[in-house]
């Protein structure tokens, strides 16, 4: 296994990962940097649809910071917003000189990408990979932390079907989030944000928080929570950095649209700065290293497809029904126990070839996922903004009163008779007259016995549906945080609500 050395090294490559390296690489270009992404999707993955920026040069800062709060139901960090109310402006100038942007939208911010939608893209790529170690095609499978603080990576290179280290004391996260997860019928290989940044994260041992929040919008799903960070993009492990769609704190409970793409490149760009001041730590030593990748990995002869495409379409789902738009307690709960089920099950398969460990990695990062969205979810009993939590009660169906039939006793009988009238009598008399050609006479059915019927009769089973009552409560707000196995409520600050 070859082991590489680096000053940074950067998970992900999306818009956040590249403007992190290109900031970086302003300032500090002797420093050597390496990017580890995979090839997932086609160009649109990395394009630039839009970006929410105040409207008009009427609109202050204040007002775009009130409205991303307003959005999130406050349960945004207010220091992350107001960061990205302030610098949204500078990175929307910079744009400009890349690609068009038409106006902003009726009644919106998102202002349209008019011109090349990968031209941002291509140009941060360009000017990234002159100066820093590309490994596309790639895969980190863990974070190696030792003495408190990160000291290097564990990674496979799909293309070449090998593992490699990397010995660095600085790592950025930029994987993007786990709204992918929710797609059914859609290969592992394929998704772009499949929840590896939360697995690395989990396993780092950094805090996470707003894991259930998640915005559905045109049948995508958005995740809102990950890792928490500060308005330096730093994580609560030493030398862990994270920015983009894996963080938390920056939408809250809502979404604005095309306020995604904007904190992907504010705080790729708040990330590259933070770098740009470091001091870096040298990583773990090659020994050290290699004995933590050996215990990590375990390689097999039996092939896994079948399973792992199964255990991946079960994910998506059990996300889908225990973590949709309207959650209850009881779909929570069922959600729990499926993914405990399926991470048995995984843990307990036979040792699969190499080219498919990373894949067997990569679903156990899924289940990490879902399991803390659906514990976060557990832990918000009330609707929280794009948040939806329900108690369904089943209600007896009420059957639907049949009109009366008329009778002689109704006064119906003195009516006057019609033509219909007429032929429906004459038909019951032809009906009623034997025909010449039987030989045979026939004996009459036997009139039914009236009382017999009723108690012959099995009564209908009540038919129920499902009544759906949202859960609202006048509760002050407070975030569901998540580090390892432990989950803690943690009380609002004070300036959680006060304006910036």
């Amino acid at each position: 296994m070859e082991i590489f050395t680096t000053d940074v090294l950067i998970l992900g490559g999306g818009l956040s990962a590249y403007m992190a390296a290109y900031t970086m690489l302003k300032k500090r270009r002797k420093e050597k940097l390496m990017i580890v992404a995979p090839n997932r999707g086609d160009d649109a993955a990395h394009a630039l649809n839009g970006m929410a920026l105040p409207r008009t040069d009427g609109d202050f800062i204040a007002k775009y910071y009130q409205d991303t709060l307003a959005a999130g139901a406050n349960q945004n960090d207010p220091a992350l917003v107001k960061l990205l109310s302030e610098e949204s402006a500078v990175v929307f100038d910079r744009l400009r000189t890349v690609t068009e942007f038409g106006p902003a939208e009726e009644g919106s911010r998102f202002r349209p990408v008019t011109g090349d939608k990968n031209a941002l893209w291509k140009a941060l790529s360009d000017a990234v990979s002159k100066h820093a170690e590309m490994k596309s095609g790639s895969h980190c499978l863990r974070l190696f932390v030792q003495d408190g603080r990160v000291q290097g990576a564990l990674c496979y290179d799909e293309t070449n079907r090998a593992f490699f280290a990397v010995s660095t004391g600085t790592v950025v996260l930029a994987t993007g989030g786990f709204g992918d997860l929710y797609r059914e019928n859609a290969d592992l290989k394929t998704l772009r944000s499949p929840g590896s940044g939360i697995g690395l994260a989990y396993y780092a041992g950094a805090e996470m928080a707003d894991l259930e929040f998640v915005s559905f919008e045109d049948g995508n799903a958005t995740t809102l929570g990950g890792v928490v960070i500060d308005n330096q993009c730093r994580t609560s492990i030493p030398g862990l950095l994270a920015c983009g769609g894996v963080t938390a704190g920056v939408q809250g409970a809502g979404l604005i649209r095309g306020n995604a793409e904007t904190a992907a490149l504010v705080f790729g760009r708040r990330a590259g700065h933070t770098l740009t001041r470091m001091d870096f730590e040298q990583g773990a030593d090659e020994d050290s290293l290699y004995r933590w990748a050996n215990e990590t990995v375990y390689i097999g002869q039996k092939d896994q497809t079948e399973t792992y495409a199964r255990i991946r379409q079960e994910i998506a789902h059990t996300l889908n029904v225990s973590a949709g738009q309207i959650r209850t307690q009881e779909k929570i709960e069922d959600g729990l126990k499926i993914v405990a089920h399926l991470q048995h099950e995984l843990n307990d398969l036979d040792l699969c070839p190499l080219h498919q460990v990373y894949e067997k990695m990569e679903l156990d990062f899924a289940l990490i996922a879902a399991r803390l969205a659906l514990l976060a979810s557990l832990e918000r009993e009330e609707c929280r903004g794009c948040y939806q939590r329900a108690v369904i009660h089943l209600v007896e169906k009420v059957p639907e009163e049949q009109p009366e039939e008329p009778t002689e006793e109704s006064g119906e009988a003195d009516a006057p008779e019609t033509a219909a009238d007429d032929e429906t009598a004459q038909a019951e008399s032809i009906q009623d007259t034997p025909e010449e050609s039987n030989d045979e006479e026939t004996e009459p059915a036997p009139a039914p016995d009236e009382e017999t019927a009723v108690v012959c009769e099995q009564p209908k089973e009540p038919e129920y549906v499902e009544q759906i009552e949202l859960i609202e409560k006048e509760v002050k707000p407070y975030r569901v945080t998540m580090k390892l196995t432990n989950m803690i409520l943690m009380p609002q600050k004070e300036a959680w609500n006060k304006e910036a």
